[in-house]
């Protein structure tokens, strides 16, 4: 990693879980939060370190996010009792990634989102999203 790299990334994960995002900081301190972390990205290594200090169950997005939604985080997010509050989803992935799981959580789970895009630079294309997937509250 270089030191540019190693900068930015250190900028980015203090200032997701120092605040600057709350909503992900709080989700993740939920008891039930999953992550989904694509690693090939820049911020993937901070990200990871930083969902293993939280103790939280991680899950690599792989090569089709569906299959992850179906065969792993949806039979999970929907395992609660009536004394549970469902489980929140944290993550860092693609725009890609991101736009199927959100709109799979939020029409399936009764979600709602909070999301940060992060551009690759100046006039460049969206690199990634960070977000928080947690459950709408009963009133």
């Amino acid at each position: 990693m270089d030191r540019r790299t190693f900068v930015i990334t250190g900028a980015w994960l203090s200032t997701a879980a120092g605040g600057a995002w709350p909503w992900l900081a709080q989700a993740a301190a939920r008891r039930d939060t999953l992550a989904v972390i694509d690693s090939t990205l820049a911020s993937g290594p901070a990200f990871s370190d930083y969902v293993a200090s939280m103790k939280l169950p991680a899950f690599e997005t792989g090569d089709d996010i569906g299959v992850l939604w179906y065969g792993t985080l949806a039979p999970r997010l929907s395992r609660t009792t009536p004394a549970q509050t469902p489980a929140s989803l944290i993550g860092l992935t693609r725009v890609s990634d991101y736009f199927v799981l959100r709109e799979l959580a939020t029409r399936v789970g009764r979600m709602i989102e909070h999301s940060h895009e992060q551009g690759a630079g100046p006039g460049a294309q969206l690199a990634h999203v960070a977000f928080a997937l947690t459950p709408r509250r009963v009133r």
